[in-house]
């Protein structure tokens, strides 16, 4: 029976939603876009969108006629602070939506008009062609008021009485859109080689047995080291990830009974509830400000176990910290980093970053292991690498962020094709589907492997091909760092495959962000006319000076009301100065607000 004679839309209960929970934004001011990010703001703002996106979302895939799909929304402000809650669908494969589902969500998410809602409504539900209820999977992450926002949600979808609410209640992003996708999987992934798990459960049993399984399969290729592995220590920003990562590490305990495969020990830290959320932690922070977490005091971290097995709830803090790593809010980006101490004096010890290893790094770690293995492959079968029959596409996928010497490397060292798009992990996804390979990453640590190469059958299993997931690329880096390259420390890593040029960010406050408008891949700013030309003189004027290249470029933020700078030079000093006349520029030329930017 279908839906359009078996189920009745209560329109009247969706219009009194509607009006229950109005538009905080004035209808003078602008409207709410769905960016990057999706829908992102101050949490005063989202009571009524989550309602809004709730109705929505119940019937939105029908125009695509996915009758069997389910879909997915994780509720979420990633790597901003405890002030800001944010919504973003997740296509029936796990990736995010199309630009013609997120003009629909922008355009009713802003109507006011209930006139319109009420002959909208009818219309689209009437119209539903399905044979059965889809299903809805809903998860949010740590934040206060998280929970509630995703009950303003259920009530939304609910009220359509079309869809079956699946609340998963707390995920990481990248579990959401991992559910999603094992949801579909007789339609998007691979038959045979990725085993079907769409549950949290399933997500933590399978990167737990594909990390072992990856490390058994290097250690059988080469010669494991004898020495003992490090201790990897990992900031989970005092968010989501936390608990995910403990989970993940007890389980690759259980799996891994008896110790049969040397593993490094995982030790998640900063737990929600120990400092704020993103605050002075997380790897926006490392990333961004170049300086090394907090690491607060894990008051949080119960239920521990040891490798034992048995309680151990007084984890003490290392003092090496030469093997770290952080995550974000909700647990898809990741960086690398050490440390060292400053100050030796007992009382006023301070550290610092040694070495920052982000998401180019790790994109030009996997790509080079990558290449590897697809060589590899080509000389067990025999196969003619010059045979357009025989050859597999490999491509890395970079934003204007990426290091210049990054980019360089990959295309000359790697022979691997480079391609530039605009920020923001769709436009990312999108081009890396276009290898037989795609590899793609944002220098901010958000990145994963699309891969349909079957000559690598161990690999697919341990990343997540929905979206950038900061669990199994620490667990993908983890079994490479220690078991293929042979015990690289990261600065072995950090220094082996090219030597990183001087970059800083800056961000300046804007009355209003949209104005600043860009070219395809956002190395050129289109509007306001004047920025360009004033930003290419500054870096002409600094060639000119300093006999050697630089560059600069901005853009406007997808989830703040700031435009954010990049420069890169080849020192430190250079780069920090090139960015704050650059950050000048934008706030003369775009309408900056408050004092301006300085390091």
């Amino acid at each position: 029976m279908s839906n359009t004679s078996s189920n009745t839309v209560n329109v009247d209960k969706v219009l009194e939603l509607l009006e229950q929970y109005p538009l905080v934004l004035e209808p003078s001011k602008h409207q709410y876009g769905y960016g990057t990010a999706g829908f992102r703001f101050k949490v005063e703002h989202m009571a009524s969108i989550m309602v809004r996106v709730g109705i929505i979302s119940a019937y939105l895939f029908d125009d695509d006629n996915n009758e069997s799909n389910d879909m997915g929304v994780m509720i979420t402000a990633s790597h901003n602070d405890e002030s800001y809650n944010g919504v973003k669908l997740s296509n029936p494969d796990g990736s995010m939506i199309p630009s013609h589902l997120e003009t629909i969500l922008v355009q009713w998410v802003n109507e006011r008009n209930m006139d319109l809602w009420k002959n909208h409504l009818l219309q689209s539900t009437t119209t539903t062609t399905t044979t059965k209820k889809k299903i809805l999977h809903v998860g949010y992450d740590t934040r206060s008021h998280s929970p509630r926002l995703a009950d303003l949600l259920i009530q939304g979808a609910k009220a359509l009485n079309i869809v079956t609410i699946q609340n998963h209640g707390i995920l990481t992003t990248p579990m959401l859109h991992h559910i999603v996708l094992h949801s579909n999987a007789m339609k998007y992934l691979p038959k045979d080689i990725i085993p079907i798990c769409p549950t949290r459960n399933g997500y933590i049993q399978s990167m737990a047995k594909a990390y072992l399984d990856l490390i058994h399969a290097l250690n059988s290729t080469k010669s494991s080291s004898s020495s003992s592995l490090p201790v990897l220590l990992v900031d989970c920003a005092c968010g989501v990830g936390y608990e995910a990562l403990q989970q993940v590490v007890k389980q690759i305990i259980i799996t891994n009974s008896g110790n049969i495969i040397k593993t490094t020990k995982i030790l998640p830290w900063n737990p929600p509830g120990d400092g704020s959320l993103n605050i002075n932690c997380g790897s926006e922070h490392v990333q961004k400000q170049l300086q090394p977490p907090i690491w607060y005091n894990n008051n949080n971290n119960n239920n521990n176990k040891n490798d034992d097995g048995n309680d151990d709830t007084t984890q003490v803090l290392p003092s090496n910290q030469e093997y770290c790593c952080s995550i974000d809010g909700d647990a898809d980006r990741i960086v690398f980093f050490s440390t060292t101490t400053t100050d030796s004096s007992s009382n006023n010890k301070s550290t610092k970053l040694d070495c920052l290893l982000d998401g180019d790094k790790i994109a030009v770690l996997i790509g080079r292991f990558l290449k590897e293995q697809i060589t590899k492959a080509y000389n067990d079968s025999n196969l003619n690498h010059d045979n357009d029959n025989n050859k597999i596409t490999m491509g890395i996928v970079q934003t204007a962020y990426a290091n210049g010497a990054s980019t360089n490397y990959i295309q000359n060292e790697l022979n691997i094709p480079v391609v530039i798009t605009k920020t923001g992990v769709k436009y990312l996804h999108h081009a890396a589907l276009k290898f037989d390979v795609g590899i793609y990453f944002e220098a901010n640590g958000h990145g994963t492997v699309e891969s349909i190469c079957p000559a690598l059958t161990i690999l697919p299993r341990l990343i997540n091909p929905a979206v950038g997931d900061a669990i199994s690329d620490l667990l993908l880096v983890d079994a490479l760092l220690q078991h293929y390259y042979y015990g690289w420390t990261l600065y072995k890593w950090n220094t082996a495959l090219y030597t990183d040029l001087p970059s800083r960010q800056l961000k300046v406050n804007v009355h209003d962000r949209s104005i600043v408008q860009c070219n395809d891949n956002e190395t050129k700013c289109i509007t306001p006319i004047t920025l360009q030309p004033a930003l290419d003189e500054l870096i002409m004027a600094e060639q000119q000076k300093k006999k050697n290249s630089c560059r600069t470029f901005c853009r406007a933020s997808g989830t703040e009301n700031v435009v954010r700078v990049y420069a890169e030079a080849p020192t430190r000093e250079d780069a920090d100065r090139i960015a704050t006349m650059a950050a000048s520029i934008v706030y003369d030329h775009c309408g900056g607000v408050g004092p301006k930017s300085s390091i």
